[in-house]
């Protein structure tokens, strides 16, 4: 990027770097420079009470509000920084890097570090009747017990939050404990008493499943009320060569932006830590163009690699040529999501199967939930159509999906292991590439899922293509049914179905015990499972699929298959 260049050492500030940070970004944009420019790698502390504040609603986060952001980007372009190694470590309940409203961006060498995340580790030491001891390894001091409970009190808020999940990893590999989950002492540990020994071991009383001495147990209270890198309504962002290791949400989330891209992005476990971010480590919502993901390896996050989707809203109230919708789940209310201009398809909730198709002539957002959509008249053509030829009446409870936004998702030479839950989540209706990856996850590496009734994130894909990928024993957790899933919907409508084509070739599955299946194919136009190598699983189980709902199957003829109800 061209233009003028600015370095941070004009600006930092010794003893408050975040103060810095906040003056040489405010000169970037007063004078439009083109770059901000680190000279040496450095550690940088910096102080959430001197960073930027913003009110922001990031999807999937579930806090809308005021955000603390230590690198603010806002109504920029062609502007890049170059962190030159640096490291960025932001504590507790903020947001390392927001872009907001921008073009052209670039993000390049840089870490992020988060050493309050309201997450601890321990590792079980001895088992006793109906408890465990545990020793603490890793973010102790940020939690006590107060009346029996484990809690997390934060110092930005004034209640105690309680351990959300735990999961289990083997000390002696760093892997997932074959056959875990999410709780994995019998039970939820806000339900079970705690109290510290006088040796500063915890002990976890009316447990009901008792972990392998020498196990680990990651310890949860996290309500990613911060993100690494958050990007909204900006086009063009580029990161290279990033790595978190901790933050306070997830890794890189993208909504209502277009063409992003992430090369060398890693999300990485620290020495000594069985986690890195304590959510996802990319997330894209509601994006247009293209986002390509590529040369990165995610490991520890807990929870998936890569999740992109659109959002449903539900129709709550039908007017004459307008419709009330509502931003259903919590977690997404707030996110502008339609414009003037936009196309939308009205579905049953439960098929997810279009049946009428209309223009969006006006927006009006009443507040963070509720929006009225006024619509384009049907062509006269159409409106005779309709008329011989009736579709279902238009009325509350079916929902919306904005299909103007098409995005293309390119996912190549990439690791994901060690992560908790899946390895990608896909529901994009542009062109889906995923090829040259390797996947070792505890859950599905793979699952294509879209919700009308609870997550409401939609939607039926399109085009999809995988291809060379190494599948290594995954889905060994408790994190879907097969190593490929598509999840089925509640209901399904002869001849129509929710995915168009989706491809999968010539990959190596090599199964892991327990009898998961390599793939659940369902509601699809048109599959192809074509030259994959199946490796059976160490306890003989044969690789097979499962398919359900088929329009066209070309499938392989050396692995077995079946029919599932």
């Amino acid at each position: 990027m061209d233009g003028l260049i600015l370095h941070f050492r004009d600006f930092d500030v010794p003893d408050n770097h975040a103060l810095g940070l906040y003056r040489a970004l405010a000169a970037c944009r007063s004078c439009h420079a083109g770059k901000l420019v680190f000279d040496t790698p450095a550690v940088y502390a910096l102080d959430p009470a001197f960073c930027a504040e913003r009110d922001l609603c990031i999807s999937n986060h579930g806090f809308n509000g005021p955000h603390r952001i230590a690198v603010l980007i806002e109504g920029m372009k062609d502007f890049e920084i170059d962190f030159a190694g640096s490291t960025l470590c932001l504590p507790g309940e903020a947001t390392h890097i927001a872009i907001l409203g921008s073009e052209h961006i670039t993000l390049r060498n840089f870490t992020l570090e988060n050493p309050r995340t309201m997450v601890m580790q321990v590792r079980i030491v001895a088992h006793g009747d109906g408890f465990v001891d545990a020793e603490v390894m890793q973010g102790g001091e940020q939690f006590v017990v107060r009346h029996g409970e484990l809690v997390c009190p934060k110092p930005r808020r004034t209640c105690n939050y309680s351990i959300e999940l735990d999961v289990e990893l083997r000390g002696d590999t760093g892997e997932y404990q074959p056959g875990s989950a999410d709780h994995n002492l019998g039970g939820l540990l806000r339900d079970m008493t705690c109290e510290y020994l006088p040796d500063g071991k915890l002990r976890i009383h009316g447990v009901h499943r008792y972990p392998p001495v020498g196990n680990i147990l990651v310890l949860s209270a996290a309500r990613r009320m911060g993100a690494g890198i958050f990007c909204c309504d900006s086009a063009d962002v580029t990161c290279h060569n990033a790595t978190v290791l901790s933050c306070h949400g997830m890794g890189f989330i993208a909504q209502t932006s277009r063409d992003i891209r992430l090369d060398g992005f890693h999300t990485r476990r620290p020495a000594g830590f069985a986690f890195s971010a304590v959510a996802d480590a990319t997330h894209f919502v509601d994006c247009n163009g293209s986002v390509t993901v590529e040369n990165c390896i995610f490991e520890g996050q807990l929870d998936d690699a890569l999740n992109i989707h659109g959002m449903y809203t539900r129709i709550v109230d039908v007017e004459r040529d307008a419709l009330l919708v509502r931003e259903m789940h919590q977690e997404a209310s707030g996110i502008r999501i339609f414009r003037a201009g936009d196309r939308i398809q009205l579905l049953n909730p439960k098929s997810l199967i279009p049946f009428s198709e209309r223009i969006i002539r006006d927006v009006e957002y009443i507040n963070s939930e509720i929006i009225r959509l006024s619509l384009e008249p049907l062509p006269p053509e159409v409106a005779d159509s309709a008329a011989r030829i009736p579709a279902p009446e238009i009325r509350p409870g079916q929902v919306v999906e904005n299909i103007s936004h098409n995005v293309a998702l390119t996912f190549r030479h990439n690791i994901v292991r060690c992560n908790r839950a899946r390895g990608m989540l896909i529901a994009s209706r542009g062109r889906t590439v995923i090829e040259d990856c390797d996947f070792h996850t505890s859950g599905a590496a793979i699952l294509f899922e879209a919700n009308g009734e609870y997550w409401f994130e939609s939607g039926g894909t399109q085009d999809v293509t995988i291809r060379n990928c190494m599948f290594d024993t995954c889905r060994h957790g408790g994190w879907g049914n097969a190593v490929i899933e598509c999840a089925p919907r509640e209901a399904v409508e002869a001849g129509r179905y929710f995915h168009r084509r989706i491809r999968v070739l010539d990959n190596s599955f090599r199964m892991a015990s327990g009898g998961a299946p390599a793939a659940i194919f369902d509601n699809i136009a048109d599959l192809c499972f074509r030259g994959n190598t199946l490796i059976p699983a160490p306890d003989g189980t044969p690789a097979r699929i499962l398919l359900s709902h088929i329009g066209r199957a070309d499938i392989q003829s050396d692995v077995e298959s079946e029919a599932r109800a």
